[in-house]
């Protein structure tokens, strides 16, 4: 491959920014700390160069190929969470809106007359004192 060549103990990557971001680097670069030393160089605009140094025994040309592998996973991670931001953002706020009993006023679902407030036991007395009436009078 022409964007990536061995020099000494590890594998040089030339990254194209057109095809891969900066963002979709790092990110790529971040899952291979714990197999290989990274290194970040280049610039931004033109051409990108990464160089693995492995930790172990792996092979670095094998590192190399995973790499690029780990670029497309992250590049399409972060273009669909792009994508879907806001399907996301309206779900989160409904969730949120609907844990908050006070935005919601729920009398309207369990109420036909609504009351004033549901402390009032005002009916249940009048309804009590006119059942004992009827018990005296036969």
């Amino acid at each position: 491959m022409e964007n990536m060549h061995m020099k000494g103990d590890y594998i040089v990557l030339e990254i194209s920014p057109k095809a891969y971001s900066l963002e979709s680097v790092y990110a790529a670069a971040y899952v291979f700390l714990d197999r290989a030393y990274v290194i970040l160089d280049g610039d931004a605009k033109n051409r990108i160069i990464v160089k693995l140094k492995p930790k172990s025994k792996e092979s670095p040309k094998q590192l190399g190929h995973q790499f690029f592998n780990e670029l497309i996973n992250y590049s399409d991670y972060i273009k669909r969470a792009k994508e879907t931001k806001k399907v996301r953002e309206t779900l989160l706020q409904r969730a949120l809106i609907t844990n908050n009993p006070n935005v919601i006023d729920f009398s309207d679902l369990f109420f036909e007359d609504k009351p004033d407030s549901l402390d009032n036991t005002e009916p249940l007395e009048k309804e009590e004192k006119n059942a004992g009436k009827d018990k005296d009078n036969p």
